[in-house]
């Protein structure tokens, strides 16, 4: 399916405006999205901030979309079930079937791609699984419309990955900042100079597959899934191992989907953690759409959050000079490292299962 095409039928159904997540399955679509007026394609954080701002659309009267990946569709139970179907208002999801039965996909998508059907049903929300082809957009859409005009609640169209026709490569991963280095830069620095106890935890996209496939850092961790939970599991570890150094390896997208651990962490005050937000301003690993990091300061947040020190790297030789002089900065320390978008060709997923990453850094941690 064409994505112009897809959003031009929606919209003539009556559907719109556009908001959510990106998800990889989306990618042809939302970088059409991004061409459209800044009132019909709102950009959100997290899922459940989606939901909400498609409650406000609602509200005034408007029949809004919302994108998520499947897995994100946890984000969203809450004002699901306390907002949409409480106050009986509007929105068609749009869900991608990662992890779809009989599918190979990442292991982190196996659990809600075996149960999205049924967490919809237990949610009594309608759906459908969308087929290819014009006709099967129309019949779903004119379902969903007639669901809402009937019952003012959402409706569900669920894709398959395969189902938006490629489109062109988005501007963040096509041009990128030639004056900025690769991440892989500086977690090849962060590996070299940790110590053989420190814990090195790695943010669910790029941040943590390189972390893991290029490093050979025993106290390495991959979390492959649970977006922007990382520094609150670093928090967990830092607390747990006091004579540790702990270093979270996040991403602005992952960040901002969950600002609030930056409270946390800056309330506790974990003297042995180093949170380093390695920051391209994109969703890199679904096809490189900007996030909303352009206009953060994340050292002004992190201090505001609490955090001792927070400092500002534009290059690895300084990334380096910081490493050598972690021993003698307050902690927690937040580092924001502006990187480029990219990563080496042919990046492998992790070969080892996610219970064999549990257990090598459990018995790392002894």
């Amino acid at each position: 399916m064409d994505a112009a095409g897809f959003v031009r039928s929606l919209e003539q159904a009556g559907f719109g405006p556009f908001t959510g997540v990106p998800c990889s399955v989306f990618t042809p679509l939302i970088d059409h999205l991004g061409t459209l007026a800044p009132d019909r394609h709102y950009v959100c954080t997290s899922e459940g901030e989606a939901m909400g701002l498609a409650g406000g659309f609602a509200l005034a009267g408007r029949n809004p979309v919302v994108y998520m990946q499947n897995d994100g569709l946890g984000n969203a139970v809450n004002p699901l079930s306390s907002l949409q179907l409480l106050y009986r208002l509007k929105a068609l999801l749009l869900v991608s079937w990662r992890g779809e039965p009989g599918q190979k996909d990442a292991p982190q998508h196996r659990v809600m791609g075996a149960r999205l059907t049924g967490l919809l049903e237990q949610l009594a929300v309608p759906y459908i699984v969308l087929e290819p082809g014009a006709d099967a957009l129309e019949q779903a859409l004119e379902k969903a419309r007639a669901h809402g005009a009937a019952q003012s609640t959402p409706f569900a169209l669920i894709v398959r990955k395969g189902y938006f026709a490629p489109g062109a490569a988005p501007a963040a991963v096509a041009a990128g900042d030639p004056g900025l280095a690769p991440r892989l830069d500086y977690i090849r620095l962060l590996a070299a100079a940790a110590a053989p106890g420190d814990i090195l935890l790695g943010a669910t996209g790029f941040s943590g597959r390189e972390l893991q496939q290029y490093t050979e850092h025993p106290g390495r961790f991959y979390m492959m899934g649970s977006m922007g939970c990382l520094p609150a599991l670093g928090l967990g570890l830092a607390d747990s191992h006091p004579g540790r150094a702990v270093f979270v390896l996040d991403g602005d997208g992952a960040l901002l989907m969950k600002l609030g651990s930056l409270a946390t962490i800056g309330r506790r005050r974990p003297a042995n953690l180093v949170h380093l937000l390695f920051d391209n301003q994109a969703y890199e690993s679904t096809g490189g759409q900007p996030t909303l990091a352009a206009g953060v300061d994340f050292c002004a947040l992190a201090r505001a959050c609490g955090y001792p020190a927070q400092e500002s790297v534009a290059s690895p030789e300084a990334f380096r000079a910081l490493l050598g002089s972690l021993s003698g900065r307050p902690r927690p320390l937040f580092v924001h490292v502006r990187v480029r978008c990219g990563t080496p060709a042919g990046l492998p997923r992790p070969e080892q299962p996610p219970e064999r990453m549990r257990d090598d850094l459990m018995a790392f941690l002894g």
